[in-house]
């Protein structure tokens, strides 16, 4: 059985959700198939929601600080004049009203569309993740109970309208960490004045990894039990390829694996400058992933902090395996 053995699997694997089933039962349903290694994921999807939906597995998961804050994006289409409690398709309607009544020329879309672009408040939906007092506002919100919330800002970096067919809006968004799309739909319906509710959803991207790296579920669940997702894993200083790199030798990877600092000598990180500079730290020898780290002006000279360490580089350091609990770990996103 494969609880029965342990898996080395450190590294990211970019799932491509199903309509249907939360984030959390994409992990509830691997867990099962690995001991003794961590799974988490970045950015929160309802069920009606399809598309990227990164796991993180093994060291993989330290991860999870330098990648929640990359850039969304989503196809979305609303429905308009459609309000619900849920803010989409599967909540209880609120409102329902007849489009003829209403301006829905592209001008007037585009004149509506263009102040969700920028810098924008939004208040989250009662129907979300986010908790009261350790109680998730979706369990007050299924009891009828309504909670104070503040605004947040958000930001909107690219929308634009891919489709008008009422009551069908199609929409192209590229947004920061923590944008509630169905928030963003429910708004601009009040803002056309008809309301309008998330009719289908698809992140296409999330930080660096697309939908064109991701694997159906039913597939990444055939190569566990296989034993062969090991080599569909994105490494981990692949993932975090969009940062300068830095190459070091055996005796320095050991001292930053256990928190040490080291004096910066020669030339600058790839791609960067050498003051107040996050990079990647690999070995010389292989790539493996040794940190994260910061090179900061201290006494004395450069010198090399580490971040975040990990062991994935060591290969000679034993495999997970004394715990067979995976954790869960959440890390925003809509």
């Amino acid at each position: 059985m494969m609880g029965e053995f342990v898996l080395r699997l450190n590294g990211i694997v970019v799932i491509d959700k199903p309509e249907g089933i939360a984030s959390y039962d994409v992990v509830r349903r691997l867990k099962g198939l690995v001991s003794g290694v961590k799974v988490g994921f970045l950015g929160t999807l309802d069920p009606l929601a399809t598309g990227v939906l990164p796991l993180l597995l093994g060291e993989g998961t330290k991860l999870a600080p330098f990648l929640e804050a990359g850039r969304k994006v989503y196809e979305a289409s609303l429905l308009l004049g459609v309000v619900t409690d849920t803010q989409d398709r599967e909540g209880q309607v609120l409102q329902s009203v007849d489009l003829g009544a209403y301006d829905l020329s592209p001008s007037k879309i585009e004149e509506v569309i263009k102040r969700f672009r920028g810098r924008i408040q939004q208040r989250p939906p009662m129907f979300s993740a986010l908790k009261l007092k350790g109680e998730p506002l979706y369990k007050l919100a299924r009891r009828g109970e309504e909670a104070e919330r503040s605004l947040r800002e958000v930001e909107i970096y690219e929308l634009r309208v891919t489709e008008i067919n009422p009551p069908a809006l199609g929409l192209y968004i590229e947004c920061s960490k923590g944008t509630y799309i169905r928030t963003l739909g429910h708004d601009i319906g009040g803002e056309l004045g008809c309301g309008a509710s998330v009719a289908a959803l698809r992140r296409t991207r999330s930080g660096p990894f697309s939908i064109d790296a991701a694997l159906p579920l039913t597939e990444v669940e055939v190569l566990l039990r296989q034993r062969r997702l090991k080599q569909h894993l994105i490494p981990l200083a692949q993932a975090m390829g969009f940062l300068p790199v830095m190459e070091v030798g055996e005796t320095a990877a050991l001292q930053i694996s256990h928190g040490q600092g080291i004096a910066v000598t020669g030339s600058a990180p790839q791609g960067g400058r050498q003051e107040a500079e996050v990079v990647r730290v690999v070995t010389r020898k292989g790539g493996g992933l040794v940190a994260v780290a910061e090179i900061r002006q201290e006494e004395g000279g450069l010198v090399l902090r580490p971040l975040r360490v990990f062991h994935d580089a060591f290969t000679k350091r034993p495999p997970y395996g004394k715990n067979k609990n995976s954790t869960m770990v959440d890390q925003g996103g809509r």
